[in-house]
């Protein structure tokens, strides 16, 4: 899900998509654009953003290490204060490279820096990749001084219609970052901008579902299984391991399997499919009720699942299983809460 109501359009850069285009030289200027007159700023703006809907997301790779992929460490380093003009030169210069081997449109590439957009709840900001290709015919009038009126032909870029976009979000950078894609003039020939240029790959992999679904679980553990909802902290833990460990040791999720073997109760269970279905529709997709688990996306994600309490300052229980071996009370004489652990014996 995506939102641009509070977005705003920082800096833009416009260069030509083959150096042809460019200085006689090859060499391909970066022409960052004046975008102090409000009319063109907000026009651009719409332009670029509104042929997004964010029901499907992209992310850079996934073959080879994303150091070496020609468009994510352009990205990274921008987000990270990077300089941009030289940046989208080099991404100008990869566009051209990727065109050697077919016949592509000339155009303009533009390198948008966009801030506070909202993808997925999340404010981040956001670097767009725009190639213009169509130009459309119009009409300029001109008035002159003595009174008469005059029309030429020209052509331009059209700014109700994106021919081929790209907006690049600063988060998940160790999932290749969360891209979303528009092609409105390719869609019967070579997918060339999403996979030769952007070298992208739709976020509908084993990969991106386990890291989908284990985020589901860990949000509704975090959400739902509280105090608040009257269940108890070393409930949350053990779910959370639970959870942990259905994922890294098994080769596929079932949703069915999953509730009856972590989630258990019908409570529980009848808690957590409406938590997914209120989530999938803020997430805008529909996370399978099977798939492939990735040992990799497991492996990432089980990291974040604490399945821990804290106790102030001066302890933390780790909890891994065997809930009805911890058990709490409060000490009256002290005025202190307290947990007693069974155990066989210590390791």
């Amino acid at each position: 899900m995506l939102d641009f109501s509070h977005a705003v359009l920082d800096s833009v850069i416009v260069l030509p998509a083959l150096p042809s285009q460019g200085s006689a030289s090859g060499h391909i200027a970066a022409a960052p654009l004046d975008l102090s007159d409000e009319m063109l700023a907000q026009l651009l703006q719409s332009y670029f953003l509104s042929s997004f809907r964010g029901s499907d997301f992209y992310s850079f790779g996934p073959e080879g290490p994303l150091d070496s992929h020609p468009l994510f460490p352009c990205c990274s380093a921008i987000f990270d204060g990077g300089d941009m003009q030289a940046h989208a030169q080099a991404m100008a210069q990869h566009l051209h490279s990727a065109s050697q081997s077919q016949t592509i449109k000339d155009g303009e590439l533009f390198v948008a820096f966009v801030r506070d957009c909202v993808v997925d709840g999340e404010m981040t900001n956001a670097i767009g990749l725009f190639k213009a290709e169509s130009k459309d015919q119009f009409l300029k009038v001109h008035r002159h001084p003595d009174g008469t009126i005059s029309v030429s032909c020209e052509f331009g870029i059209s700014p109700k219609r994106l021919d081929k976009g790209c907006l690049v979000f600063d988060t998940e950078r160790e999932l290749g970052l969360k891209l979303c894609v528009v092609d409105n003039t390719n869609r019967d020939q070579a997918r060339f901008w999403a996979d030769d240029f952007l070298q992208a790959t739709r976020r509908d992999s084993d990969f991106y579902q386990t890291k989908t679904a284990m985020s589901l679980y860990k949000d509704f553990v975090q959400d739902v299984i509280t105090p608040t909802n009257d269940h108890s902290k070393i409930e949350q833990a053990q779910l959370l391991s639970k959870a942990r460990d259905y994922f890294t040791n098994r080769e596929t999720f079932e949703q069915d399997d999953f509730e009856a073997t972590v989630l258990q109760s019908d409570g529980n269970i009848e808690a957590f499919r409406e938590y997914k279905r209120e989530y999938e529709d803020a997430l805008g997709y529909e996370i399978p009720q099977g798939f492939a688990i990735s040992s990799d996306a497991a492996k990432q994600a089980s990291k974040t699942f604490k399945s821990c309490i804290k106790l102030d300052k001066n302890f933390h229980i780790y909890i891994h299983g065997k809930q009805e071996r911890v058990e709490k009370g409060y000490d009256h004489e002290r005025g202190l809460n307290y947990y007693k652990l069974f155990f066989d014996h210590e390791q």
